[in-house]
């Protein structure tokens, strides 16, 4: 176990059935050490007993419960207070579904009503009920839709104009603000929903994705997929201005390491001649918070923030992986388990810190949620193992697990990604992904009994992506399959969430190495891996279910999975603010002052080929730039935290072009073009 500085006890994920450490007697202790040491000659990553976050774990709280001895004021929650992909009607529901862009409205039979064309990789909608009205995120096109319910129908009447890729979306309890976080610029704005012009505007950081407001209207949380931690605003703020803080959800500890036979390390990468153990740098046996999608406040002044943690590096010498494993630490903890974060958030502003409590949750890749007021129910949905979690008492001391139930179709898929709660019945609505169908439960959600299926809709919509590259994505977001991975503990997802990186080095083969960036870079850029070794796309993706452990895919699947993948749009690039610069950057990149074109030509940057640039790799495989701006840490160890770090030298690779040369303006103007490839 972990203790933190803030009172706060933390643990991995771990099913009740496993002997952890902590339980075992020294005699014991020295027994399952040997017997893993054992195993480990045979396994992938991690022991074999593990069972990573088992179906029967369902809800553990690991840290003593935040909430409340009495339940929360009884009233309805405002579902508009966070965004989602379906809301609840009086008459039916609303939907956005990413696949075929179309905002449909359903019936509570599930037959659609009306239906608007939106525009691919729309994300969220919440419904401002006071106005009859809609407000949907077009994110392809950098706008949100102001769409009027009014006689049953969908009417856009009003575009807001965002930022780069707007995402997130959250209606203020007055409905006089919007709030919306946009990717590609790291930026989360706020709206005058009556005027539609700006009032505000925050710098943010990496991949921001959802945004929540509590139930008063003072404070913000907004998720992010790659830092570990959440944004709390303060809407309030000085003199009117919004104040931005940080609550960090990583474990503040790291499990000591049994030996430092490690070879040389140090902060930013690896030098000398790296040990089987690949010289862990600094960060063994440290668990990183990533893929945070989503944030709801519940009642008594509690918010819950679904997340994976991720464990990359092994804590020790003694459960050494063999080199075709994947991460995980102590040979008890997998690679990635998933939790919720409960954050006590009383109105205080900055008096006193933000104190959390972790659970861990079976479901496999936790994103969508929706909170029931009147019965102070958390419904939270696995996008990657297709099931509903109901939290009873959320926001209370005696918060508990009620029911877990499967959504999956007569198809066997549904990837869940927006939950809503239907206050005249109770029911929970769930929208399947996948499918592009919507679920009805009824429950109980004291009960641990399995809710009442109440309905399944037909198609909503058509899927704009071709059969096999809907078989493609079942396989990717896939959680809980031990033909992709040990136990099933991980999923493509799992570091490739929306096709992009967790920005994280795991340990790999012998060596230290880091999540590549899929969206937009896969097409024309072979050979794979970061040396080259797989000559095509389908040698790769079955190599890489080899090293996660999994039992195999087909050919087939792999040409499935390689639909997928290549299908998925290069990523959005910032907002260019100095367009000269941008000119100046890119006469410097193809010019011979920094021979940057002698390895990253063509349309997708990269000469395909191999070059003897690391000391831990025998070659380097030249990456695409494709997404650069979105894609940090650079070199295949991470070794470079920004663009910046990277031209200047300060990481581990020093015979890549000739940046030395550059003065800091020059530096300056080529980050600015690298950031629009």
């Amino acid at each position: 176990m972990e203790q933190s500085n803030d009172s706060r006890v933390t643990s991995n994920a771990m099913p009740r059935t496993l002997r952890t450490v902590t339980v075992l007697s020294a005699a014991v202790l020295c027994v399952a050490v040997a017997a893993a040491e054992a195993r480990s000659k045979s396994m992938p990553h991690f022991n074999e007993d593990f069972r990573g976050n088992a179906p029967d774990i369902g809800f553990q709280l690991q840290d003593p419960p935040l909430g409340s001895t009495h339940a929360p004021a009884a009233k309805a929650a405002m579902a508009s207070l966070a965004g989602s992909t379906i809301a609840a009607l009086a008459d039916g529901a609303l939907v956005i579904d990413a696949d075929s862009g179309k905002l449909l409205r359903a019936d509570r039979d599930g037959n659609v009503i009306a239906h608007l064309n939106v525009g691919q990789e729309a994300s969220q909608l919440v419904v401002d009920r006071a106005h009859d009205r809609a407000f949907v995120v077009d994110r392809a096109h950098d706008q949100v839709l102001v769409i009027s319910l009014a006689d049953g129908g969908l009417k856009k009447t009003d575009a807001l104009r965002t930022a780069a890729e707007p995402f997130g979306v959250a209606l203020a309890p007055n409905g006089a603000t919007l709030l919306v976080t946009q990717v590609a610029d790291q930026r989360l704005t706020a709206f005058d929903t009556t005027s539609g012009f700006e009032k505000w505007s925050l710098e943010l950081g990496p991949e921001p994705r959802g945004v929540s407001i509590s139930p008063d209207g003072n404070e913000a949380l907004v998720t992010f997929l790659t830092t570990g931690v959440v944004g709390r605003v303060d809407l309030r703020g000085t003199d009117g201005e919004p104040r931005l803080s940080f609550v960090s959800l990583d474990p503040t500890t790291t499990a000591p390491a049994a030996n430092n036979n490690f070879g040389e390390q140090r902060a930013n990468g690896v030098t000398g001649a790296p040990s089987k153990a690949a010289a862990f740098s600094l960060d063994r046996g440290k668990g990183f918070v990533r893929n945070a999608f989503a944030a709801a406040y519940v009642g008594n002044g509690v918010a819950v923030v679904p997340h994976q943690l991720s464990t990359p590096q092994l804590a020790t010498g003694d459960f050494e992986a063999p080199s075709g494993g994947y991460g995980g630490g102590s040979g008890f903890t997998a690679p990635v388990n998933h939790r919720l974060a409960f954050l006590d958030t009383p109105d205080a502003g900055e008096q006193r810190g933000v104190r959390t409590a972790m659970a861990a949750t079976s479901l496999h890749q936790p994103r969508a949620m929706a909170y029931d007021g009147q019965s102070d129910t958390l419904y939270v949905a696995g996008y990657g193992s297709d099931d509903v979690l109901a939290i009873s008492d959320v926001s209370q001391s005696s918060v508990h697990m009620g029911w877990q139930h499967s959504v999956v179709d007569s198809a066997g898929s549904c990837a869940p990604d927006g939950l809503a709660v239907d206050d005249d019945t109770g029911n929970v609505l769930v929208f399947c992904s996948l499918t592009r169908k919507i679920v009805r439960l009824k429950g109980d959600p004291d009960s641990t009994q399995a809710p009442t299926v109440v309905s399944y809709s037909g198609e909503l919509a058509k899927s704009n992506f071709t059969e096999a590259e809907l078989r493609g994505k079942k396989l990717f977001r896939q959680g809980r399959s031990p033909m992709i991975s040990t136990a099933g503990a991980m999923a493509c997802a799992s570091c490739h969430a929306e096709g992009r990186s967790d920005g994280l080095t795991w340990f790999l083969q012998g060596n230290i190495l880091q999540t590549p960036f899929l969206a937009g870079r896969l097409v024309d850029t072979h050979p794979f891996k970061w040396d080259g070794q797989d000559a095509n796309l389908t040698v790769s993706l079955t190599s890489t279910v080899k090293r996660l452990g999994g039992s195999g895919i087909s050919n087939a699947q792999a040409g499935d999975l390689q639909a997928f993948v290549t299908a998925l749009p290069k990523p959005r690039t910032p907002t260019v603010e100095d367009s000269t610069a941008v000119a100046r950057g890119k006469k410097l990149f193809e010019s011979d002052t920094t021979g940057c074109l002698n390895c990253h030509d063509g349309a997708m940057s990269t000469d395909r080929k191999r070059h003897e640039l690391a000391a831990d790799l025998g070659s380097v495989d030249t990456p695409s730039l494709i997404g650069l701006a979105q894609s940090a840490p650079y070199y295949h160890d991470g070794s470079a935290t920004s663009l910046e770090s990277l031209l200047r030298n300060n990481g581990s690779i020093h015979a890549m072009g000739r940046t030395s040369r550059l003065d800091n303006a020059q530096i300056t103007d080529l980050v600015a073009f690298l950031q629009t490839l």
